[in-house]
C-alpha cells in the first residue's frame, strides 16, 4: 500500500478528463456530509476535525478542490463550476441526500453546492464563512491580520502579484509548519494559538503539505474564486436550511462576514460565540453543529 492509499485518498475522472481527488470515512450507512475545506486545504481528512463528526454516525466525503493534492487545476475556476464537481462526485458516489459543510474558504463552496445541487444538498453548516469580495456594506478586509489583508490586497494588483504573495505564504505552511502560529501570528488570537499548537496543528501540516505537494495552483485558484464574481447571491439559497457559527475574535474571516451572510441568508440561523476564533469554533464540535442542522431537515 502506497502513502496515498494509507491516507485512504481515491481519485475519478470528470467529464472534461480532469481528475477529482477524494476520500471516505464513517460509518457505511450513515447519514453523508460533503465537506468544503478552506484555503488551503486537500482532502486529506484531519482527526481532530471529523472525529467529532464520525463519532455521532455520519460519513464524510472530503476532497481536494482543483489544484490542490492531486486534483487537477483549473485556472479560472468558480464556486459554482467547483460545487459542479461536488455534484458528480456525489453521483459517483451514488449518493442522493447529504449535508454539506463549508469551512473558512469552504463556506461560499457549500453555499454554491446548495444552489447548483438543490436536489440534493438537504442543509448547509457554515463555519467562519468568507461573504463576497463585493458584499455591499461590508470592509471586507477590516479586522483581518496583516497577512490577509496583503492576501485579499493583491486582488486589485493583478494575477502576478497574487502569486508572489501566495508563494510566499505558502513557504510558511510548505517549510515550517511547526513555526506557523509564529508565522501567521497576526491571524491568530489566543484560541487559535492554543489550537495550532496542539492535535489540530499536527493534523492542519499534513492536510496542507499534501495539498500544496504538486505546487501553489489550488491557492491561487481560490483566491480568484472567492475574490471574483459568486455567481449567485446568498439570497438564492433557500431550499435548504443553513446553520452559521462564527467566532468573534476571528482574524482570518473576520466576525462581520458571518453577519453579513446571517442578514441574507433566508434559512439561516446564526451562532455567534464569544471567545472564539476561525480554529477554535470548528475542532473539536462539528458533530454537534451537524446534529443541529440534520434536526431541522427532519
Amino acid at each position: 500500500m502506497n502513502r496515498i492509499e494509507s491516507m485512504g485518498l481515491q481519485s475519478m475522472y470528470l467529464q472534461d478528463g480532469r481528475v477529482l481527488e477524494f476520500a471516505v470515512r464513517g460509518p457505511e450507512h450513515g447519514p453523508v456530509v460533503l465537506f468544503h475545506h478552506g484555503m488551503p486545504g486537500s482532502a486529506i481528512p484531519m482527526d481532530s476535525i471529523l472525529d467529532s463528526v464520525t463519532d455521532r454516525g455520519y460519513r464524510v466525503v472530503t476532497y481536494s478542490r482543483a489544484g490542490y493534492g492531486l486534483s487537477t487545476p483549473l485556472p479560472g475556476r468558480t464556486l459554482l463550476g467547483t460545487a459542479e464537481d461536488c455534484r458528480m462526485l456525489m453521483d459517483h458516489l451514488q449518493v442522493d441526500g447529504y449535508l454539506v459543510v463549508g469551512w473558512s474558504a469552504g463556506g461560499p463552496h457549500a453555499l454554491a453546492s446548495a444552489v447548483a445541487d438543490a436536489r440534493g444538498v438537504s442543509g448547509v453548516l457554515l463555519i467562519a464563512s468568507f461573504a463576497p469580495h463585493d458584499a455591499e456594506g461590508l470592509d471586507f478586509v477590516e479586522g483581518m491580520g496583516a497577512q490577509n489583508i496583503v492576501q485579499f490586497g493583491s486582488e486589485s494588483q493583478g494575477e502576478r502579484e497574487q502569486r508572489v504573495v501566495v508563494s510566499r505564504m505558502a513557504a510558511l505552511v510548505r517549510d515550517a509548519p511547526a513555526d506557523l502560529a509564529s508565522g501567521v501570528a497576526s491571524l491568530l488570537p489566543a484560541p487559535d494559538v492554543a489550537e495550532v499548537t496542539g492535535a489540530y496543528g499536527a493534523d492542519s501540516a499534513v492536510h496542507l503539505n499534501h495539498g500544496l505537494a504538486a505546487g501553489d495552483e489550488g491557492w491561487l485558484q481560490d483566491l480568484q474564486a472567492l475574490t471574483g464574481p459568486w455567481g449567485f447571491a446568498p439570497g438564492h439559497v433557500t431550499a435548504a436550511p443553513v446553520e452559521l457559527w462564527h467566532g468573534d475574535l476571528d482574524r482570518m474571516v473576520p466576525v462581520a462576514h458571518g453577519r453579513w451572510l446571517a442578514g441574507r441568508l433566508p434559512t439561516a440561523r446564526a451562532h455567534f460565540e464569544s471567545g472564539h476564533g476561525h480554529l477554535s469554533i470548528a475542532v473539536g464540535s462539528l458533530g454537534d453543529k451537524l446534529d443541529r442542522l440534520r434536526s431541522r431537515t427532519s
